[in-house]
């Protein structure tokens, strides 16, 4: 085996140990370009936060004085058939700490013990292209009966300081100055626009959540969960900052007016690189491009001290960031598998999906045809062979015949017991960010977050949220006029209704709140806050004693009459049937 003066200790976890702490920090200061995510604190993070799915594979390495000169900090599947680096999901380069003349006996000995472990398949991601470890893989992969193919991963954007234009005054030459100035300026009308950054363990974690909450609200309006949303996520970068706050390597700023945040982001200054790692901004300033503001600062703040010589804007090709770069750094996805079918088959699966990025329309083309299949996949998964069957049949007689009957109810005044535990609030996209991270598992909730943030921005309803008395949504709802709210097909059979009446749609508890009477709680709330307007409240839906029937009607809604649709092929009408008045029982609403 390569490297036979090497000592090998392979171990399954990180351990609380000074001595090693120190070792491997020493390792990860020395190698080629020494990063902070190769420390024994983002190790240790990762382990901290994700214990219950992660399977740590650490081998240290010792010289013969008994130095440690090697650490490769990997994971396994629970299977122990696969093995990838252990922060291969959180930091931005991953890398086997040794000097590079030490590195050849190093990925030996790791190759070595995988393969007597009977490990079958070694993902190493987000490799720097220029480590010493990369021509070491290729070289010693065959020794192994490794089958190995190397592609490019990321391009990471970077700025290096010296290179900057200055001006007389010394003052970097950013691009845009122009409308960086404008922006700045009508951000900072009252106070000027500066930077705060917490670095202590006291400051940072006292700001976190505001800055998670933030994340995950722009994520929301740009469509997608973020990340941030799991809170493995979120224990994470809380144990990551605990760590790294003893040595000041991690730095969360905050780019403000008076008390006003607009943009944030959870970076690391770590041996002369300042990291630009997880940023966000308020949407609601979006126009104001907050986000190149904020690193526009960061680069002059970073320019003006001599202890900085690169700000690394990490993985992910933005167009914001390429304005700024002066030189990048890219990374490489390294496969190693012993079946020789896996090894060519990954190689083909490379080569088309580089093909088809090559045609922007071939891309969507195929990214929609999968999400098309992975649908009808989920669809069957979720029914089986015959409830799959019954609602094709059910569709299917749609098309030919089909008789559907909504019925439209009224409030007429308060009928549930109130709960003095919850209060009705006007939707704000807070109150979705929070839900996204309390509800993160709810199967339904990332689709309606979704399509209820879209609303929100556009304005064309009133959302409502019940929140309890720590500020936990419970109930979401809208409220519009019958003319955008109400489906195509009905509304011009409710054009008697005046201005003044509203329509309640798409409401929606969480899984977990259900069952409690949060939904007529919240129906009661918005209905009487609507008649103190001067308006009257209708819903509808379907009839029957379904749940949505019955929850109208506890909250005091009275039907009225009921539109009922019939269609035989092409053929279609829509008659209405009223309902002779009478009361109806109105069932207690137990407190939730």
């Amino acid at each position: 085996m390569a490297g036979r003066y090497l000592r090998i200790e392979v171990l399954r976890n990180i351990p609380e140990d000074a001595e090693l702490r120190h070792g491997w920090n020493a390792l990860a200061s020395s190698v080629e370009q020494p990063q902070v995510f190769y420390t024994w604190e983002w190790a240790q993070a990762v382990v901290r936060a994700y214990s219950a799915t992660l399977h740590p594979w650490l081998l240290l390495a010792y010289d013969q004085t008994g130095r440690l000169c090697g650490v490769a900090p990997l994971a396994t599947d629970a299977a122990g058939e696969h093995a990838s680096f252990l922060g291969a999901t959180t930091g931005d380069y991953c890398d086997f700490l040794s000097a590079p003349e030490q590195r050849p006996a190093l990925v030996g000995a790791v190759l070595g013990e995988l393969k007597r472990q009977k490990i079958r398949r070694v993902t190493l991601t987000n490799l720097p292209a220029d480590s010493a470890t990369v021509p070491v893989i290729r070289q010693m992969a065959g020794q192994y009966q490794l089958h190995c193919h190397i592609r490019t991963a990321y391009v990471c954007a970077q700025v290096e300081l010296a290179a900057l234009s200055r001006r007389g005054d010394h003052n970097p030459v950013l691009p845009r100055k122009k409308m960086l100035r404008r922006f700045l300026n009508a951000m900072g009308r009252e106070n000027p626009v500066r930077l705060d950054h917490a670095r202590t363990w006291t400051e940072i974690s006292a700001r976190l959540p505001d800055f998670m909450e933030a994340h995950v609200a722009r994520f929301l309006v740009t469509g997608r969960i973020s990340n941030m949303a799991r809170p493995e996520r979120q224990l994470f970068l809380l144990e990551l900052a605990k760590l790294l706050s003893e040595s000041g390597a991690v730095v969360l700023t905050r780019m403000m007016s008076g008390d006003r945040v607009f943009a944030w982001n959870y970076g690391f200054q770590f041996q002369g690189t300042w990291f630009w790692y997880q940023p966000t901004f308020d949407s609601d300033l979006e126009k104001y491009s907050p986000g190149f503001c904020l690193l526009a600062k960061v680069i002059e703040e970073a320019a003006d001290n001599p202890a900085f010589q690169i700000v690394d804007m990490g993985l992910g090709a933005e167009e914001y960031k390429e304005r700024f770069a002066n030189r990048s750094r890219e990374t490489v996805f390294v496969s190693l598998r012993r079946s020789v079918a896996e090894h060519y088959g990954e190689m083909l699966r490379d080569r088309l999906s580089a093909t088809i990025r090559r045609s922007r329309p071939l891309e969507l083309a195929v990214r929609s045809s999968v999400a098309w299949l992975i649908g009808k996949k989920q669809f069957f998964t979720l029914r089986g062979v015959t409830g799959a069957s019954r609602a094709v049949g059910t569709r299917l007689r749609s098309v030919l015949w089909s008789k559907t009957e909504t019925c439209f109810y009224e409030w007429g005044g308060s009928a549930a017991s109130r709960n003095g535990q919850v209060h009705i609030r006007r939707l704000e996209l807070k109150h979705l960010a929070a839900a996204a991270m309390r509800y993160v598992d709810d199967a339904e909730a990332p689709a309606y977050l979704l399509a209820a943030t879209l609303r929100l921005r556009a304005k064309a309803a009133d959302g409502y949220v019940l929140l309890d008395s720590a500020g936990t949504p419970l109930h979401f709802a809208w409220v519009g006029n019958f003319e955008t709210t109400l489906v195509p097909a009905l509304r011009a059979h409710v054009s008697a209704f005046s201005s003044e009446a509203l329509l309640l749609a798409d409401c929606w508890t969480p899984a977990a709140m259900r069952g409690q009477g949060y939904c007529v709680q919240a129906l009661d709330l918005i209905a009487e806050a609507i008649r103190a307007s001067g308006r009257t409240l209708w819903a509808c839906g379907e009839p029957g004693h379904g749940p949505w029937a019955r929850a109208l009607v506890k909250a005091g809604f009275r039907q009225r009459y009921s539109l009922i649709r019939a269609s035989v092929l092409w053929r279609r009408a829509i008659t209405r049937r009223s309902c002779a008045p009478q009361e109806q029982a109105v069932e207690e609403v137990p407190a939730a």
